[in-house]
């Protein structure tokens, strides 16, 4: 069966290992092979195996509203909001590039040559950090 981590978004699939006995069953936890949180506890005479179907978006791309694909196909370059002293950051930035597919524009609201701002620092520095 396959499962989506409601934490994080992964897709996974899960397996039964040496299930289908009479008695002993337990609740087994399901665990996310991602960020391995628990999503849910089955009863079982076995274990689960998980195994990573497809790793989710970065938070920058689900922070925009877009999958990594469609970040990456804008070609936009993020830049750093350093205010005046540059020794520090704090937000990042990117204009929206010609060229930008309709889709995206369509999804998002944005327009080409939109600058888009305020983007949290912990999304870019820290993305994953699972």
């Amino acid at each position: 069966m396959n499962e989506k981590c409601p934490k994080c978004g992964a897709e996974f699939s899960v397996a039964v290992i040496g299930g289908g006995g009479i008695c002993g069953a337990c609740r087994e936890p399901i665990d996310c092979p991602y960020c391995h949180e628990t999503v849910r506890e089955e009863r079982t005479t076995g274990t689960f195996t998980e195994t990573l179907i497809k790793a989710p978006d970065s938070l920058l791309s689900q922070h925009l509203g877009i999958s990594d694909d469609d970040w990456e196909e804008m070609g936009a370059e993020l830049n750093e909001n350093t205010g005046n002293n540059d020794q520090m950051t704090y937000c990042y930035w990117f204009i929206v590039p010609e060229g930008t597919s309709d889709e995206v524009l369509s999804n998002t609201g944005w327009k080409v040559g939109q600058m888009i701002d305020n983007i949290p620092v912990e999304l870019v520095d820290n993305d994953r950090g699972y």
